[in-house]
């Protein structure tokens, strides 16, 4: 029997969803439980692989569960899958088929398995496992009620599509936003077509505790496969089974035909074992007479139970999602109850020890009220003593820090401003003990098979496991001392520097407005970076959003804590609550996954506090229509008023509803409707205008945004943009720019084709518009903590640069220009020793036994307060060769190398984007002696964990990605030299680039 072991990924928290992912691996196979957002950056912060998951449980159909299987699935693809398989509740293909506009590939293939909930099913089964799924549906909930539609809504134009016809198109949807190889239909395809979806196959409840959402959830039974028993080798002796292929046949559960001599029952010992030697050794001569190997034969046929000991059962936990009271009862009925029955004491207490089923974890993703039940209390005591209960209730789970490497740099960085840089709160507590419960945890640990306690993994990633006054006394750098002293030294100057006054009396207007940076990356999110979301805190008038990339909404109950007043305490008012209630405006600058998929789910924790005024989504079509769609399935607010969603074209700045003075065109002709909704927007908010600005990006509709305060200061942000000369006119004299900065400066080429900008810039940009400030955010994943300023220019406003979580305002941004060089001396000293290759759990074997797991290295179990440091190796060095027998061959150009090898990766694995950084650091004449016709080498860096995606890729470069990788030479050749972790075996340290590496 495989190994099997159960992982809890992150614990409810602040930062995550309350219905926790959970990782089971049997042997090298994985199998996740739940995705909810964030949970790419939680496996990028705990070094947990998922490139071997091939199958995703999900328990409902809703953004606590799904929430992040949009981006876990193209993170997936970039890296080199090709399929992958979801299970989950009827629904799940709908709510796949909503985010076909934003997130597809074209290298990887999604199977989406449907899960009826009319009775328990045996779900799934492989090599490994088996799965039940129990399904709970409250009494409420009526599944043949018709769906009432609101007429006003566009969507119900289409007519209505039977079950049958809807799931096809949901099916061809799913098939063409996820696929392998170019779809062979002709015309539009069936994922780009803006035509709606039908309605789901089920209705979301209307009643009860589950309105407005799926109410169905599945409790899942999973066990691994029992294991055979020992075979009896001396009653197979005793049967007269000759050792060989009858042993292993039997050995399987086989029966077999054996031959063996009529007297058998009357031989002795010696005899049989005279005989069986023979059987062994093949002898087929005649015997001499009166030999015991003469004898007459019968044949036997042996049953496998005869030789075989009893089966051992296999390993069992549940997954019990139980979210309401409502569930609870459903669980109690008896078609439930029959599901559960043969694992409980009661069904196992006659059976010996290896054959009983009794599960070992049971995981309670459960509200307080049902976990203290006192049915669901005598429910859980049914299945022993010795099953291990992890709850995942936030009452009785710590609300620990998760993103641990960004709160340390933040920590650090606090010593140049204690406000700008704090620490968000955290509680290393439960609220509730129960000694009944093991809470559950980030990296809690279980062994399955061979059974064994919760434990915890080694750390890979710093620790919070003290108040915010012990970490500050541990914050230093014991790795560079006397660099921590020096950055000391220059913060202590930045913090006691006095403040700066603003270059005029216009632009100190803004100088109250907070700008809280709760996401400040590109593509995917990182352990130090989230992707794109900023805050906007207007006092007096509320908040704003600019974009929300997912996790946005787990972003700002981290910053702000808890309940009506968080962190700050009684009376406070600054609680995520109270910061919802007072949302005003959501801006979404496209359609780019990294940049709205945390909408959803602000939406909807924003319409449980049924707020008193609306929302309103300013967004482009392709967004507005997507969660439009999904809105059918958990409500948001779009159908009810508590959210309005308008285009972004409607405040065009040149030809919207409130056109640019300077504004030569024509505007276009909105309705009363819409200009009503203009009003109430402007009001509610206290503006004096917003307008937009279409920016040049890789997509259509994408747009800045540019907003006037009734006060007089104005903010500009960009949105993804190349440098744009439109949103210059549009923003000229803005208090506040926040550009996106997503590429270094010598990084120019690659920006421009990817459709971003520099830093240099975004800050030109911010002189061409006379910006008073300027807040540079959106940096690329391969600049994880600090991009390079570079020079800047006299006449460059204050600039601010965004860190996650950190709060600033334009007098901020002014002082702290006082502490640049401090910024990059510190997080350019931080050492990278958290990153790496995977973390595993600990291994249970004897000394000396065979490690079933293929990686380097086992971590080993710890004490919750101890923690240890691995050596690992984040990059390795690639050294390419390019060969060539023309005379006027010559090595190719760094920019070509790049971009040759991402559109080889491109072609081979399907990666694009950021999904795998290449840092070509030498491009240029072959050092030393090179091999015959060799004109050019080139020496890439890239990340330990796709180093074989690049080399295969490269090795197997053709076409146009070949041309790019030569420099459009025909006729050059490629191969890989090297590959290594140390630059130092490269060869010649004389290269300029390998000195300054060296340093």
């Amino acid at each position: 029997m495989a190994p099997m072991s159960l992982r809890v990924l992150a614990a409810p928290s602040s930062d995550t969803s309350h219905v926790p992912t959970l990782i089971l691996q049997s042997d090298s196979k994985k199998y996740m439980f739940n995705a909810g957002e964030g949970t790419t950056r939680v496996s990028a912060q705990h070094r947990a692989s998922n490139t071997r998951v091939e199958h995703i449980f999900l328990t409902r159909v809703a953004t606590e569960t799904l929430g992040g299987i949009p981006g876990l699935l193209m993170t997936l693809a970039d890296g080199g899958r090709t399929s992958i398989n979801i299970h989950a509740p009827t629904n799940l293909k709908y709510a796949l088929a909503t985010t076909r506009f934003y997130a597809r590939r074209d290298s990887m293939c999604v199977h989406a398995h449907e899960i009826g909930w009319q009775s328990p099913q045996a779900c799934f089964q492989d090599d490994h496992i088996r799965v039940q799924s129990v399904p709970l549906v409250p009494f409420s909930y009526n599944d043949s009620a018709m769906e009432v539609d609101d007429q006003s809504d566009s969507d119900s134009q289409d007519p209505p599509s039977s079950g049958a016809e809807a799931e096809q198109w949901f099916d061809a949807v799913i098939r063409d936003a996820w696929k392998t190889q170019a779809s062979a239909v002709s015309g539009q395809s069936p994922s780009r077509n803006p035509r709606p979806l039908p309605k789901p196959l089920a209705h979301a409840a209307r009643v009860g505790e589950s309105a407005g959402r799926q109410a169905a959830v599945l409790c899942y039974v999973v066990a691994g496969h029992a294991r055979r028993g020992k075979f009896d080798a001396a009653q197979a002796a005793a049967l007269g089974i000759p050792p060989g292929p009858a042993f292993a046949r039997l050995s399987k559960g086989e029966d077999v035909d054996i031959q063996r001599p009529i007297q058998w029952a009357e031989m002795d010992q010696t005899a049989r074992a005279q005989w069986l030697r023979a059987q062994k050794s093949g002898k087929n001569k005649r015997p001499a007479a009166d030999s015991v190997l003469e004898r007459e034969l019968e044949t036997v046929h042996i049953r496998s139970e005869r030789v075989v000991g009893a089966s051992r059962a296999g390993p069992v936990f549940f997954y019990m999602h139980v979210p309401t009271m409502e569930h609870l009862e459903a669980l109690l009925q008896e078609s439930a109850q029959n599901a559960f029955r043969p694992y409980t004491q009661t069904a196992n207490t006659h059976l010996d020890e290896t054959q009983q089923q009794m599960p070992h974890v049971i995981f309670h993703a459960v509200p307080l009220r049902v976990w203290q039940d006192p049915r669901y209390e005598a429910w859980r005591g049914t299945f022993g003593p010795q099953c291990h209960h992890i709850v995942a209730t936030p009452e009785l789970c710590a609300d620990a820090l998760t993103y641990t490497s960004s709160a340390l740099s933040l920590l650090r960085l606090s010593k140049m401003d204690t406000h700008a840089f704090a620490v968000p709160g955290y509680r290393l507590e439960p609220a509730v003990h129960d000694p009944a419960a093991v809470p559950a945890r980030a990296n809690l640990f279980v062994n399955l098979q061979p059974r064994g306690a919760p434990t915890m993994l080694e750390p890979v990633a710093p620790i919070f496991d003290e108040p915010l006054e012990g970490m500050e006394r541990k914050s230093g750098l014991p790795e560079a001392p006397e660099t921590w002293n020096r950055y000391c030294c220059m913060a202590d100057e930045a913090r006691r520097a006095p403040g700066v006054p603003p270059a005029s009396a216009a632009a100190g207007l803004a100088d109250r407005v907070e700008f809280v940076t709760l996401g400040t990356g590109s593509s995917a999110p990182s352990k130090y970076r989230n992707v794109l979301s900023t805050l906007v805190h207007v006092p007096g008038d509320g908040y704003m959003v600019l974009d929300a990339g997912e996790s946005t909404y787990y972003q700002m109950a981290r910053r702000f804590g808890p309940g009506r007043d968080g962190w700050a305490g009684p009376g406070s008012g600054q609680g995520i609550e109270s910061v919802l209630r007072q949302l005003k405006m959501l801006f979404v600058s496209h359609i780019h996954g990294d940049h709205h998929m945390g909408v959803t789910r602000l939406l909807l924790e924003r319409r449980k506090l049924a707020p008193s005024s609306p929302l309103f989504l300013v967004t482009n079509n392709y967004t507005r229509f997507y969660l439009r769609e999904y809105d059918r399935i958990e409500a948001l607010g779009l159908r009810d008023g508590s959210v309005i969603a308008l285009d972004n074209e409607l405040f065009n700045w040149q030809t919207g509803i409130d056109p640019d003075p300077q504004s030569t065109s024509a505007p276009v002709q909105v309705s009363q409707r819409m200009r009503q909704h203009w009003k109430a927007l402007l009001k509610l908010a206290n503006l004096k205008s917003i307008r937009t600005v279409s920016v040049q990006h890789r997509t259509s509709h994408c747009y800045g945004l540019v907003l006037t305060h009734q006060s007089g200061w104005k903010l500009v942000f960009s949105g993804d943009t190349m440098p744009c000369q439109a949103l210059v006119h549009a923003g000229r004299g803005a208090t506040v720019l926040i550009h996106e900065a997503t590429m270094q400066d010598d990084e120019a080429e690659l920006a421009a084709a990817k459709g971003h900008s520099t830093i240099g810039q975004a800050l030109q940009i911010a002189c061409d518009m006379q910006a008073s400030h300027v807040l540079l955010t959106h940096f690329s994943q391969r600049y994880p903590k600090l991009a390079r300023l570079g020079t800047t220019k006299v006449d460059v406003p204050p600039i601010g640069i965004a860190f996650d979580m950190a709060r600033m305002t334009p007098a901020t941004m002014r002082r702290l220009m006082a502490g640049h060089d401090a910024m990059a001396l510190l997080l350019e000293s931080e050492p990278e020793g958290d990153g790496g290759e995977e973390s595993e759990p600990p291994s249970d074997k004897a000394p000396g036994a065979t490690c079933i797991m293929d990686e380097p290295e086992v971590p080993r179990k710890r004490s919750c307060t101890s923690r240890h440091v691995q050596t690992v190796f984040e990059h390795r060095y690639v050294v390419l060769a390019f060969a060539s027998s023309h005379k006027e061959a010559h090595a190719p150009s760094a920019l070509s190398v790049r971009v040759g090898i991402e559109h080889a990766l491109q072609d081979m694995h399907g990666t694009i984007g950021a999904g795998v950084v290449v840092d070509v650091l030498y491009a240029g004449q072959p050092t030393g002696t090179p091999a015959p016709r060799v004109v050019g080498e080139a020496v890439v860096r890239v990340a330990s964990e796709y180093v074989d995606n690049v080399v295969s890729a490269v090795s197997s470069a053709y076409g146009a990605a070949l041309e790019a990788l030569t420099g459009q030479q025909p006729n050059m050749r490629v191969s890989v030299q090297q590959v290594t972790h140390n630059p130092a075996m490269l060869g010649s340290n004389s290269r300029s680039w390998m000195t300054e590496l060296m340093k």
